[in-house]
């Protein structure tokens, strides 16, 4: 079976990524550079490089949360190091931290410089979206509940980088579209998965990345859980009796 790819090759002497060799990127590129290389094909500017910076820092760490939860129960259980951080990444998905993955899939779908055709298909999208009882994506936070920090922060980067465009249009035309429909002002803004969402796709990462963004990103605090969990001795966490309620039928008396 062949494989065909335009990412990288192997050779003897050196690794070629995206025609540039490794041993010259090694010391004069970043972390960021590299992720853009690899996934958009070309090295950013540098405001490019910035924002993107922005956005690993806002994902790194977000406390005791389901994924940081898997991580340090799979930890005490004395699953390896890689085990315990590839159990808490599955975590990360729909309802927790891979939101940006749909949002980024609407945006694609909805982004135009259009402002009256753009209005239109956001309005279509919420009253949709609101005879079906389901959430849009990308807005409202449970622990936010004034606004998400991350997401104006990234946002102001954005538009100071000069990188906010035609996806974070898109995704403030939603947020107001959605307010205003909905009567809930907390939901104008978005929260940090769906400002990833514009500003990535702005960026020019396909919608398909962004979830392995967010992984790459959140795998460094979830290094720190785990290796927290383990300093701190922790053995086989779990929840206590007395914190279960049983709700099945009762044994047959003896």
């Amino acid at each position: 079976m062949t494989w065909k790819t335009a990412i990288a090759e192997v050779q003897v002497d050196d690794v070629v990524v995206r025609g540039h060799r490794l041993s010259e990127l090694v010391g004069s590129v970043t972390y960021s550079d590299m992720a853009f290389l690899l996934i958009r094909g070309s090295l950013p500017s540098d405001p490019e490089r910035a924002t993107l910076e922005a956005i690993l820092v806002s994902l790194a760490d977000h406390g005791i949360s389901p994924s940081s939860i898997v991580a340090r129960t799979l930890a005490s259980c004395g699953t390896p190091v890689q085990a315990s951080i590839s159990g808490a990444l599955l975590s990360i998905a729909d309802w927790h931290g891979g939101s940006g993955e749909e949002v980024a899939q609407l945006l694609t779908s909805l982004a135009t410089d259009d402002e009256a055709a753009l209005g239109e298909a956001c309005s279509t999208l919420v009253r949709e979206r609101k005879s079906r009882r389901e959430q849009v994506p990308g807005f409202g936070h449970p622990q936010h509940t004034d606004g998400d920090p991350r997401a104006r922060q990234l946002l102001r980067i954005a538009t100071e980088h000069g990188v906010a465009a035609m996806y974070c249009t898109a995704l403030a035309t939603l947020g107001a579209v959605l307010a205003d429909t909905t009567g809930r002002e907390s939901l104008r803004q978005p929260n940090v998965t769906g400002a990833i969402a514009g500003i990535l796709l702005d960026l020019g990462f396909p919608w398909t990345a962004v979830r392995g963004v967010v992984m790459s990103a959140r795998s460094l605090g979830l290094t720190a859980h785990v290796v927290e969990e383990l300093e701190q001795g922790n053995k086989w966490r779990h929840v206590s009796s007395e914190d279960v309620e049983y709700t099945g039928p009762p044994a047959p008396a003896v």
